[in-house]
């Protein structure tokens, strides 16, 4: 057994060995607040060397000012008032002065030590708070910014869903649309679509995708579109005809956007007026090409050279292209955020498109487009979708249920 003098340097050591290593600065005060004992943290933490703070008054040597350099009076320091209050103070925001003269942000407890029921000092224990700061206003930076661009991309999203309007619903045409705005807060995009009618009942549909994220491309989309819109409205002009005037006036008006587009234009065939024959003319700037899907599940990808994209070069020359759109068929015009991907390339993104399709040629639109978005983009991806989507029906029958009611904006029959 060890005497009882071997127990008392035992827990001495013991109290030394946790005194040199706890991380906490801690400090033994006498009774005028004094230094009598500093442990190697303490040392670390303010540079000041044992001997220059053995003896020393702890306030006037670390604790003399204020975080905003003002003086600090002894009698409102808590270590003082542990001492003179023989009571246990807590102080989560103090500071306390390097030797290179820089402050210390520290949270302190100080615990008056009493001998014979009289204060005859205290022991104050401190921690650095700086880390603890810095992370802190690192974490309150980061939510100011997520929060910023959660507000741009709310601000965003509310302009592309003002201007991508409902589409019209032509008789014996049915036309739906989807858009799915981009999982990354900051990374809204210019994607957008169209569908309207021109006044000799010629249905135009347009999708595009502007160079770019961000509220800078949603507006730059914006006006693309409404540009778009206007020239292609009140004339029957081919579609290419329609995209180099687009691409001239957005020149000329310092439109100065980059962008891809499709612009397509379904109409009756002149010689067959009646017989519900229709012809599809489109012409593609740069853009992921139309899909064309049968009832019975097969499709062609409408894969053309494309021209050149908008605002490269107004003079581009632009083709038109034309495919008969039989009746029962269903016409996909896409963004690439619904095909393309990291690790694959358009090819390999048309080719899942096409599979997702492959049972679906008879299902009803809406059902079809809300399956494709499932299997291609579960969750929402890196960049945003917009699809938009045209199934023909039999002119000679009534237009069916599942198409919704005929709807025409004012003046057009």
């Amino acid at each position: 057994m060890r005497t009882p003098e071997e127990e008392l340097a035992r827990a001495i050591a013991r109290y030394e060995w946790v005194l040199a290593n706890v991380a906490d600065g801690i400090y033994g005060l006498d009774t005028e607040g004094r230094v009598e004992f500093v442990n190697p943290s303490a040392v670390r933490i303010t540079g000041y060397p044992p001997a220059d703070q053995k003896g020393e008054d702890q306030h006037a040597l670390l604790h003399h000012h204020r975080a905003d350099g003002s003086p600090y009076p002894r009698e409102e320091c808590p270590v003082w008032r542990a001492l003179h209050d023989g009571r246990t103070v807590v102080a989560d925001d103090e500071v306390f002065w390097r030797k290179d003269g820089s402050a210390v942000p520290v949270e302190l407890i100080a615990v008056p030590t009493v001998e014979d029921g009289r204060v005859s000092g205290v022991v104050v224990s401190f921690r650095d708070l700086t880390e603890r700061r810095a992370a802190a206003q690192q974490a309150a930076e980061i939510d100011r910014l997520a929060q910023e661009a959660a507000a741009a991309r709310a601000l965003s999203d509310r302009l592309q869903q003002a201007l991508l309007t409902p589409p019209p619903e032509p008789d014996h045409l049915h036309v739906a649309v989807r858009y799915q705005p981009a999982g990354d807060l900051a990374q809204v995009g210019g994607d957008w679509y169209d569908a309207f009618l021109q006044p000799d009942g010629a249905t135009m549909l347009a999708i595009g995708d502007v160079v770019g994220h961000g509220s800078a491309a949603a507006a730059a989309m914006g006006q693309l579109r409404g540009l778009l819109r206007a020239l292609a409205f009140d004339n029957d002009e081919p579609p290419a005809a329609t995209l180099s005037r687009v691409d001239r006036t957005a020149h000329g008006l310092a439109v100065a956007t980059l962008a891809t587009a499709v612009l397509a234009r379904i109409e009756r065939r002149p010689d067959a007026p009646v017989a519900g024959r229709r012809v599809l003319r489109w012409s593609n700037a740069g853009h992921v090409p139309p899909v064309l899907l049968a009832p019975d599940g097969t499709s062609q990808v409408l894969e053309t050279q494309p021209d050149l994209m908008l605002g490269v070069d107004p003079a581009a020359a632009r083709r038109d292209h034309a495919v008969d759109l039989e009746d029962g068929h269903t016409l996909l015009l896409v963004t690439d955020g619904l095909v393309e991907r990291r690790d694959s390339d358009l090819d390999e993104g048309m080719v899942r498109l096409q599979g997702s399709l492959r049972d679906l040629g008879g299902k009803p639109l809406d059902e079809l487009l809300d399956t494709v978005l499932a299997r291609l983009v579960p969750d929402a991806g890196q960049d945003d979708v917009a699809v938009v989507a045209v199934r023909t029906y039999p002119e000679d029958r009534p237009r069916p249920p599942e198409a919704g009611p005929n709807r025409l904006p004012p003046g057009i029959a």
